[in-house]
């Protein structure tokens, strides 16, 4: 009898012996690819609303990303793409059914949200929720941001957020802002005007900031990058490690830093007068060497504080000499 045979290491085999592993592995990674499959049913809602001053835009997103960017017509445009993925078509489809899209206006306000219609029914499909808004900069902006995400750019007027577990973005922006999050990093960049962030188990990465900031911060890591058009920045700081690196020229920034339980690492170069030093506490003072540009004032309890050079602007200024 011919058999078709195979030699490994000097040994003959049938071939189905050779081939069985392959054939068994090749059955079973068919199995997950199919356990893994996602049936994607997905919905798209377009609004648009007409601007005018005074208009504000209140969004209220569960589970959902939020992107906010800026145009120069006069209007408001909302898209909302609300997705249910599942490896049953059908059980997509219902979940999805049930995850619904509200907006309404009332008097200068337009208020948009997400919400399941019956919340007795827990989903069991992978729900997603996208916001795409585009807007007049002068609009002013409210967003209610939970187990998501929001980004704002452009904006020129006012910016309240209020986020739990949820990551906040935020490039060129001025004007008012009041932040509150609760286990949501915050990232931001060319930030102008009165601010207020209060944040609780956050890490805050600021960078190429100015104006009026007053940050308040527990359980967390500051970042700050401040620019010379900082008039003041306040940093009550609790069981958090604050990083300050000073822009070039910003030797005419004056400093007031308090240390609870908590060490502090300052430049050499500049000149430290002492306030007040215990075996807890550490208050000292940094006066400016040149007219005064602006005030940064910290205090940090059960945590460290580091003042140095912004990296960024030494590396630019090293690579154009």
């Amino acid at each position: 009898m011919n058999k078709l045979s195979a030699n490994i290491s000097g040994r003959v085999f049938p071939t189905w012996v050779v081939l069985l592993p392959l054939l068994l592995f090749l059955g079973h990674s068919g199995n997950l690819r199919s356990q893994n499959t996602r049936e994607v049913v997905t919905k798209t809602i377009e609004d648009t609303y007409p601007y005018r001053a005074g208009n504000e835009l209140a969004v209220e997103g569960e589970k959902a990303e939020i992107f906010v960017e800026t145009w120069d017509k006069n209007q408001i445009r909302i898209k909302v793409v609300l997705t249910a993925r599942h490896p049953k078509l059908e059980q997509a489809q219902a979940d999805l059914e049930n995850l619904q899209y509200i907006s309404e206006v009332a008097g200068q306000k337009i208020f948009i949200k997400n919400k399941r219609t019956d919340t007795k029914v827990e989903p069991e499909s992978e729900l997603s929720v996208e916001y795409f808004i585009t807007l007049p900069e002068a609009c002013p902006v409210y967003l209610k941001s939970y187990f998501g995400g929001a980004t704002i750019s452009n904006l020129r007027n006012q910016l309240r957020i209020n986020g739990a577990y949820s990551a906040i973005n935020i490039d060129n922006v001025q004007g008012l802002l009041d932040i509150r999050t609760r286990f949501g990093d915050i990232t931001g960049e060319r930030i102008d005007g009165n601010v207020v962030i209060n944040s609780r188990r956050s890490d805050i990465n600021l960078l190429d900031v100015g104006g009026t900031f007053t940050i308040n911060a527990q359980y967390g890591e500051l970042r700050l990058s401040p620019n010379l058009q900082m008039r003041d920045l306040r940093i009550n700081a609790d069981k958090s490690d604050v990083y300050i690196y000073e822009p070039i020229g910003g030797e005419g920034l004056a400093y007031e830093l308090a240390l609870n339980n908590g060490e502090v690492k300052l430049p050499s170069d500049r000149s430290i007068v002492e306030l007040e030093r215990t075996t807890e506490l550490r208050r000292v003072a940094i006066r400016p060497n040149r007219e005064r540009l602006g005030t940064i004032t910290a205090s940090v309890t059960f945590g460290d504080l580091y003042l140095a050079k912004q990296q960024r602007e030494l590396e630019k200024r090293t690579r154009s000499n």
